[in-house]
């Protein structure tokens, strides 16, 4: 098994480079399933892999995607994008063979990537600085935080898409204000940011956050009178940087809180989304944006009182329904307009209801079919006494296409068959029925 040397770190030293030079000490063709990489090892890079809860770089090498940056140890490994018929080079001796045959060049045939080949790299500076701001916004909060009230950050997570941070203590709508506020102060202030890895003796002289125990050299980042803390990733150079630290959501659990944050431009991003939302509303309730909390709630009032007459139409309807019916009549089945499809009318509480005041009434089968011919059907079929709902439900689903199911007192479903088909279908099970 070959060793490698540890990678050469060149983010830690400039956060802000966007592409470099390096060797490469190890390539490997990988397949998995549908999918393939190189996995190849250099000398020395840009990219930070994932690492202290934060998603790896992206961009190029040698013009091919980097898809993934892991940490193995002291080595960094880059998974590069690969066709998956690539893979005839990529043994031991064809890479030999290959690394003999390369130009002055430095153009290949077959495999993209040799041990000796001097390859350049590329990082995706976009998503790098909009990491940055991320991560240099929670060690802002992180740091007031712990100053303030005396909790540690035990979890933080940076994806392209979500940035949580966990405090082991809870804190106040009052203290989360405060705390919004105290973090975006720091950022005007525009204060210094410096990453360093300290002598063993300076690091004896110094408290710092740290969330777990460090093996090897130790990097700090400090934010000036605000935070000092263990971490490997890069950072901006001022707070300025940051342009805006926003907390989301916040999520309160019995070991302490969560917060959703958003810093940079993920925060513009953001901010922009929920002004357009607020603009759409606005426009809908006819309210300015700055009123569109009451303009909603005057619609929901309005909607309720829709509801309640509505429900005491369809009470009314349903009893007008099932009066109609004669007292003597054994099995009923009612068909009406229903809110299947584009239909509206009885809707499937009433429904349910009006089965239950039939079967109450009558001694056989109750069914009411809401719908239409053009729309299809939903139904509800209850039975009084001993009898067995779900022989009509067989019959139904034999000779109409119906979905659904339920217990012996009561069945539901769906068809598709006109009304004529499915009334026929119901007279063929109550005559097996009897006949049995």
């Amino acid at each position: 098994m070959q060793i490698l040397p540890e990678t050469m770190k060149l983010f830690d030293s400039d956060a802000y480079a966007v592409d470099f030079l390096a060797t490469v000490l190890s390539a490997e063709f990988v397949r998995k399933k549908k999918d393939a990489y190189w996995q190849v090892v250099l000398d020395r890079t840009l990219f930070f892999p994932e690492e202290g809860g934060q998603t790896p770089d992206r961009g190029l090498l040698d013009g091919h995607p980097v898809i993934d940056v892991q940490l193995d140890g002291n080595v960094i490994l880059h998974r590069v994008k690969a066709d998956p018929s690539a893979e005839g080079e990529a043994t031991a001796a064809g890479r030999e063979r290959q690394k003999a045959e390369t130009s002055k060049e430095g153009e290949r045939d077959g495999a993209p990537f040799v041990p000796g080949q001097t390859v350049r790299g590329q990082i995706d500076f976009a998503h790098r600085f909009s990491n940055m701001q991320n991560h240099s916004g929670e060690h802002i909060l992180s740091g007031l935080v712990h100053n303030r009230f005396g909790y540690d950050n035990v979890g933080f997570h940076l994806s392209d898409n979500t940035v949580t941070l966990d405090f082991n203590g809870p804190l106040s709508d009052a203290d989360i204000v405060w705390l919004e506020q105290a973090a975006n102060r720091v950022v005007w202030d525009n204060r210094e940011i410096r990453g360093w890895y300290p002598a063993p003796e300076e690091l004896q002289a110094v408290e710092y956050r740290s969330k777990k125990e460090i093996d090897g050299p130790l990097r700090l980042v400090e934010i000036a009178g605000v935070d000092l803390c263990a971490c490997c990733a890069p950072h901006v150079r001022r707070t300025g940087e940051i342009g805006l630290i926003k907390i989301l959501r916040v999520l309160r659990e019995r070991s302490g809180i969560r917060l959703t944050i958003l810093c940079g431009s993920r925060a513009l991003a953001y901010m922009q989304t929920l002004q357009k939302a607020a603009e759409d509303v606005s426009h809908l309730t006819n309210m300015p944006r700055e009123e569109i909390a009451a303009g909603t709630s005057r619609i929901l009032e309005e909607n309720e009182k829709l509801r309640q007459r509505e429900a005491a139409l369809e009470a009314a309807v349903t009893q007008s329904l099932a009066s109609a019916v004669p007292a003597e009549q054994e099995n009923v089945f009612l068909f009406t307009e229903g809110n299947t499809g584009t239909n509206a009318g009885i809707g499937n509480l009433a429904q349910r209801r009006l089965v239950n005041t039939l079967c109450e009434a009558h001694k056989g089968y109750c069914g009411v079919f809401a719908g239409s011919d053009e729309a299809g059907y939903r139904y509800i079929i209850g039975a009084a006494g001993n009898r067995d709902a779900r022989v009509l439900n067989a019959c139904i689903h034999k000779y109409c296409r119906a979905r659904g199911g339920g217990k012996p007192a009561m069945v539901q479903g769906s068809c598709q068959a006109p009304e004529a088909e499915i009334r026929a279908a119901i007279e063929k099970a109550l005559y097996e029925i009897s006949e049995s």
